[in-house]
């Protein structure tokens, strides 16, 4: 089974360095490879993670940093009249070509780090010393934000990278074809980025690549962990969320220009995903900027 091409979170447009907390009744992901980095800390649940070829059961604390589009699933399928545990993890993703990243990755100091991404290319297990190390960092980053969360990322790359804690996860060689994979979600999601203000229908979405659609909401949800209703409010909030800390357009004018049908709409929306107003929101940023 090919693994499927999953889309960046909505979140990714206002933070370089995503961070999700993961709860509930499994994992919200199918087989599947992204470009962004990914460090996964589970600290509740699970029963095994599968990266590469390798499959191996899961246990509290288990810290695996992978690298860019390697096909990896973490699940939560306890034997049959077992009652299933809720998991609890932290995912952080990031661009490998993260601003300044890139660049530094070439200077000869940087070797260490260079190696680091390398090895990720096979999958890393964090063991050891730099393992409860690391664990602390990664409990920091759901509260941080924007440059102190880079900054977070910085110094546990750093440790990561002068660790001899680490262990590739598999040696295999993957064929690099689950890379070609027609990508049809990923036209929908251009056509959505790029008409966020517009109304969006599902049925349109489906059309525009050719599906039916029961099969592309399916193939949709398989591939970004969302419904398409769901990813076009994550974004639009997203979107949203930017316009009000680095602009001054009221609240009625954000609305309309990331697509709700009107205030009162975007003010509910924004409620529900920020657990605040949008002024609010604004002025928490603004201060703290």
């Amino acid at each position: 089974m090919k693994p499927i091409v999953e889309k960046p979170s909505p979140a990714a447009v206002a933070e370089p360095v995503v961070c999700e907390v993961v709860r509930g009744k499994d994992f919200g992901c199918v087989w599947h490879f992204h470009p962004e980095c990914e460090i996964t800390l589970v600290t509740k649940g699970g029963t095994e993670r599968i990266v590469g070829d390798n499959i191996t059961p899961l246990q509290p604390g288990d810290l695996v940093f992978l690298g860019s589009n390697v096909p990896h699933d973490f699940r939560n399928q306890p034997a049959p009249g077992t009652p299933p545990v809720e998991v609890e993890a932290i995912v952080v993703q990031f661009m490998p070509q993260l601003p300044g990243l890139e660049d530094w990755l070439h200077r000869s100091s940087m070797q260490t780090t260079r190696r680091l991404f390398q090895r990720a290319s096979q999958g890393l297990e964090v063991t050891g010393i730099t393992r409860l190390t690391a664990t602390r960092m990664m409990k920091d980053m759901p509260e941080a934000q924007g440059m102190k969360r880079v900054i977070l990322l910085l110094r546990l790359l750093d440790l990561l990278a002068n660790s001899e804690d680490l262990r590739e996860i598999y040696r295999t060689s993957l064929p690099p074809d689950h890379i070609g994979i027609p990508d049809r979600v990923g036209i929908a999601c251009a056509h959505i980025q790029a008409h966020l203000a517009e109304p969006l229908y599902v049925e349109a979405l489906a059309g525009m690549v050719g599906l039916g659609r029961s099969a592309f909401s399916r193939l949709f949800k398989h591939s970004t962990g969302r419904t398409v209703p769901q990813y076009v409010n994550e974004l639009r909030i997203a979107r949203a969320c930017q316009l009000l800390a680095e602009s001054d357009q009221t609240v009625g004018q954000i609305a309309f220009e990331c697509g709700f049908v009107s205030p009162a709409h975007f003010q509910r929306q924004f409620r529900t995903f920020q657990q605040c107003a949008p002024l609010s929101y604004r002025a928490r940023i603004r201060q703290t900027a």
